[in-house]
């Protein structure tokens, strides 16, 4: 069964709101073309970094380039989950049957024991989306399919699916037998990692039953038996030795430094003797030059991620040390320093 089509509406809709998007990366160069002119470059910026979002301010007072980026930017940081919700609403009595089609299949979904998801996921409106990843019956698929798809990928200018396919290359090795994907979301790595790993036993977790509920109709739809659970990456149950590979891709940012951290205990935890972790994220700030941070934390507090700054800050690689993982490697990837890669051993 295909999918349905948007109705021209939501196409038409969906295809401002990706345009908007693009154009307020362009205004957000040119700002910075701008605070160069004026003397504010990597160099000349403060090393605390309220203070440089104070200078910018400051020093593009009277710019209306800057004043209409952060129109613009405010514009459809706020307003593009809701459009993706209205272009599916707009064709749900189509959509429905759809999805509901693939609900079976050898993928399967434990919804857990009732477990309270915490603080820090269930009261954080991340990416500024209303109500939270499962405000709606059909979040999993609005996200996963409209917003990852229709406006991310179109308005992000990088390849968000190849950069998922190359980080789960990074794995020194390729016969992993069980992997587990930490915040799996809908979908999107977990599906790289099958693509790579095609003999490998998937397991996934992610707080997010909605997120969940699309993962498993990928699965589905490509014959993928995956193991699909809501629960945290920071205590998940699963008895020590678990498995072969721990993965997560673009999780940390959205957590605590503190859930961080459990995260990287618990893998090591779960992980069998010579097993491995690959986790990736958004750029380290201390790996990329002051304006190149400044631009990510405006671009996170314009967007809705609370705890950006504090994990972006964070020495990921002697964390892992200090846990006792080995031959622990962290790069932010060339050459658009658009994420970073974490990659330890636990020893044999």
């Amino acid at each position: 069964m295909e999918a349905p089509a948007l109705a021209q509406r939501g196409r038409a809709s969906l295809d401002f709101q990706a345009g908007v998007s693009k154009a307020t990366f362009g205004l957000h160069f040119a700002s910075e073309a701008e605070l160069a002119m004026k003397g504010v470059n990597a160099q000349t910026m403060p090393d605390d970094m309220d203070e440089r979002h104070a200078l910018v301010v400051e020093t593009l007072a009277d710019s209306k380039i800057f004043k209409i980026r952060e129109l613009f930017g405010e514009w459809a940081s706020r307003t593009h989950g809701a459009h993706c919700d209205e272009a599916f609403e707009e064709r749900r009595a189509v959509i429905e049957p759809y999805l509901k089609s693939l609900d079976e299949g050898p993928a399967t979904l434990d919804y857990g024991d009732g477990e309270q998801a915490p603080s820090y996921w269930s009261k954080v409106w991340f990416h500024r989306t209303t109500g939270g990843w499962d405000h709606i019956d059909h979040t999993g698929y609005v996200h996963g399919e409209l917003v990852h798809k229709q406006l991310v990928a179109r308005g992000y200018g990088g390849d968000i699916f190849g950069q998922r396919r190359a980080a789960a290359q990074q794995a020194p090795r390729r016969d992993y037998k069980e992997i587990l994907d930490i915040g799996c979301g809908s979908g999107h790595f977990t599906q790289a990692l099958q693509e790579t790993f095609p003999e490998a036993q998937i397991t996934g977790i992610d707080w997010s039953a909605r997120m969940l509920e699309q993962a498993r109709r990928v699965a589905n739809e490509k014959g993928w038996n995956w193991k699909l659970m809501v629960k945290g990456g920071e205590n998940s149950g699963f008895a020590d030795e678990s498995f072969d590979l721990v993965t997560t891709f673009i999780l940390f940012h959205e957590a605590p430094p503190r859930i961080i951290k459990s995260v990287l205990e618990e893998a090591f935890r779960m992980l069998k003797p010579g097993g491995d972790i690959i986790m990736a994220d958004v750029p380290r700030y201390a790996e990329i030059d002051k304006m190149a941070s400044w631009r990510y934390d405006y671009l996170a507090k314009w967007g809705g991620e609370p705890y950006w700054r504090a994990s972006a800050s964070m020495d990921l690689v002697q964390i892992c040390k200090d846990i006792g993982y080995v031959d622990v490697e962290g790069a932010t990837q060339a050459p658009s320093h658009a994420y970073y890669v974490l990659r330890a051993h636990k020893p044999a």
